[in-house]
């Protein structure tokens, strides 16, 4: 995530995690396999799934906060304008609903553009709940996949990104496998960050408007698959089943090989967003992202 602020010294000493929460799912869960082949001599298995039945979120696979949670839930990544809030996921006919829309009065906090954050948004990850628990899934490797269906509402941020598991915030690597800027929803970028995120492999960048070796439509219109396969030799980054682009590892080190979490949140107006001239038309606008289902399959 670019410019990614973590505010990290306003947090709190946190303690090391105890145990990994188990999320293995049936065998009969009539779900589609990844649009790839597993690696040889393998076959895929779904290890984690969240479909969005039902009108609650199921808590013990996916929390509204990221792992900073101290009683408050999360301010933004980006010094942008949001504060999560679990109110703003939202369930409904299977499909999970992240929505960002104006908070009066606004909460304050240094993570937030000037102080204030004025939007509440939407998040899901699968973070620790709060410091005392464990994470609720990590895993390492595997192919992961989200059906979204993304806002086109200039100043609204989709990101579907994954992390290294760590409590102290320290982040040696970052996979991007979404991140959209509303107002461009026909440029999907895919980053994936290595080397202490010194280094970066971009399928898109900001000037070039491209999509990869993927389609480039408008992606607010409809929902689409956004997947990353990660294995020990490669990052690959997928839209609706067709490969944008692949980093294949040239030297050791370079691929991540620890465990990782998924984020998935609407950001308003981040730094990112006003470098690009696409924030928000007015300061009364609301939208949001629909989740269809989030899945891990991992290769055995």
């Amino acid at each position: 995530m670019r410019n990614l602020q973590f505010a990290i010294a306003s947090l709190i000493a946190v303690t090391t995690v105890a145990s990994i929460a188990c999320a293995r799912v049936s065998p009969a869960t009539p779900v589609a396999q990844p649009p790839i082949a597993p690696p040889a001599g393998k076959t895929w298995n779904l290890e984690f799934t969240v479909e969005f039945d039902g009108t609650k979120l199921d808590t013990t696979k996916l929390t509204p906060c990221f792992d900073w949670n101290f009683g408050d839930c999360t301010s933004s990544f980006n010094n942008g304008k949001e504060h999560y809030l679990p109110s703003q996921v939202q369930l409904s006919n299977g499909v999970a609903q992240l929505v960002a829309e104006p908070l009066n009065p606004p909460y304050r906090a240094d993570a937030c553009y000037e102080g204030a954050c004025t939007y509440k948004s939407g998040l899901l990850s699968t973070a620790r709940p709060d410091q005392s628990s464990p994470y609720l899934y990590e895993f390492t490797y595997g192919y992961v996949e989200a059906r979204l269906k993304l806002p086109a509402t200039p100043g609204m941020f989709t990101a579907f990104w994954m992390l290294p598991v760590n409590t102290n915030y320290e982040y040696r690597s970052e996979i991007d496998i979404l991140e959209n800027l509303g107002g461009k929803p026909d440029v999907i970028y895919q980053t994936y960050h290595y080397n202490n995120r010194s280094s970066s492999y971009k399928v898109n960048d900001l000037s070039e408007g491209a999509n990869g070796a993927c389609a480039k439509v408008d992606y607010s219109a409809d929902f689409h698959t956004y997947g990353v396969d990660w294995q020990a030799d490669h990052v690959a980054f997928y839209i609706d089943g067709t490969e944008c682009g692949r980093f294949t590892a040239t030297e050791d080190g370079q691929i991540e090989d620890g465990p990782m979490q998924i984020i998935l949140d609407l950001m308003v107006d981040t730094s990112w967003q006003r470098d690009a001239d696409l924030v928000l038309p007015s300061q009364a606008v609301s939208d949001q992202v629909d989740v269809d289902y989030l899945r891990v399959w991992q290769a055995k």
